[in-house]
């Protein structure tokens, strides 16, 4: 190398950071089964990290302490197995070195990265930066020990991570050159939510407004977009909303995707509280009726343009896949839907400070 014209040495760099890596099987590896850590209260102690080693022949080995969890092979390759055996785990610490080349790493960690695993990896040298991509290897190199170790700045850093991997490196989203097209259908009036659907990053959305069943279910017939969506009043929806249903309806592998919705976001105490609910990032048979997408004749066989309560959970039998819920919540702003929020108990999430359940009466006053 020493040898090398200069001119030779950036020619072989731009190579190596123009490679073009493996795409990432989503059959075998996705979000699916990501743990959130609900189970983990305040205090809990944080969960140690898996570790990435190489072999002597240069294979890839995932270790937990001095416990072997599996070896990776060469090229390494994540298996469903793989992936079920680091779930337990905060993430997978990657050493400086790890691997034989940047272009095998880069490709195992793409891996990790779609299935939601966060990647500790803070001496990741600029040429696997370079080889993940601005957005992947900025969230790489920018994870901390204390982001891991807070479950719910854990949850947004995979899923921002897996959101970006699974576009650069799947076709969960469909075909680059062709990606599904989505309409929401809205009732009239609501400028919050016409808002929020103006501020979505899924590049092919049609927004139609409907007011009453009648009109939204000949709305939804005469859909010409691959899939619908019927977003409600009293949600709101984060502007990565329609791109993460699209992609858990991609790697999901079930026609109906969606989500639960189990966050409240109270405007008087600046603070949402998130109930108990199921697991997401997994199969469901019911979903929040206002966050389905599917095509618009499964959307009619739902009967999701008759239903009365948009909020209200409707059954998806066997069809449905619910991704993570951290892009649509309720906003309530009476003091009795505060007050009854915070009596369901639950954990709350983001804001300016904790509200003891105890002076829930107390704190819930806007009056």
């Amino acid at each position: 190398m020493a040898a090398l014209d200069p001119a030779e040495l950036r020619a072989a760099a731009s190579a190596v950071v123009t490679a073009p890596l493996p795409a990432v099987n989503t059959t075998l590896v996705s979000p699916a089964g990501f743990d959130a850590f609900d189970d983990d209260g305040p205090g809990a102690p944080p969960r140690p990290l898996a570790q990435l080693r190489t072999t002597s022949s240069g294979s890839l080995r995932l270790y937990a302490g001095r416990t072997r969890l599996t070896d990776l092979g060469r090229p390494a390759v994540v298996s469903t197995t793989a992936l079920a055996q680091v779930r337990p785990y905060a993430g997978v610490q990657v050493p400086f070195g790890a691997a034989t080349g940047p272009v095998e790493l880069a490709g195992f960690l793409r891996q990790l990265l779609v299935g939601g695993v966060p990647v500790y990896a803070p001496d990741l040298p600029l040429v696997v930066r370079r080889l993940l991509g601005t957005v992947l290897g900025d969230l790489v190199a920018g994870l901390t020990p204390s982001t891991l170790a807070d479950p719910v700045r854990r949850e947004r850093w995979s899923v921002a991570a897996r959101r970006a991997a699974l576009r650069a490196a799947t076709a969960a989203a469909g075909v680059a050159s062709s990606p599904p097209s989505v309409t929401a259908v809205v009732a009239p009036g609501d400028a919050v939510l016409l808002r929020d659907l103006r501020r979505q990053t899924w590049p092919a959305l049609t927004v139609r407004v409907a007011e009453g069943a009648a009109e939204r279910r000949r709305a939804v017939e005469a859909c010409e977009t691959d899939l619908v969506t019927l977003p409600a009043s009293g949600l709101s929806y984060a502007p990565e909303y329609v791109e993460d249903l699209v992609l858990g309806r991609g790697y999901g592998q079930r026609p109906v995707s969606g989500l639960r919705v189990r966050r409240t976001f109270l405007p008087a105490l600046d603070t949402t509280v998130r109930a108990p609910g199921e697991p997401t990032e997994r199969p469901a048979d019911s979903l929040t009726a206002a966050t389905v997408l599917a095509s618009p004749g499964d959307a009619l066989a739902l009967g999701l343009a008759d239903l009365d309560d948009p909020l209200t959970l409707v059954d998806v039998g066997d069809d449905g896949y619910a991704t993570h819920d951290l892009g649509v919540w309720r906003v309530v702003r009476d003091a009795a839907a505060t007050d009854a929020a915070l009596r369901a108990g639950g954990r709350q999430a983001g804001g300016t400070g904790r509200v003891d359940p105890g002076y829930a009466s107390y704190f819930a006053r806007t009056d």
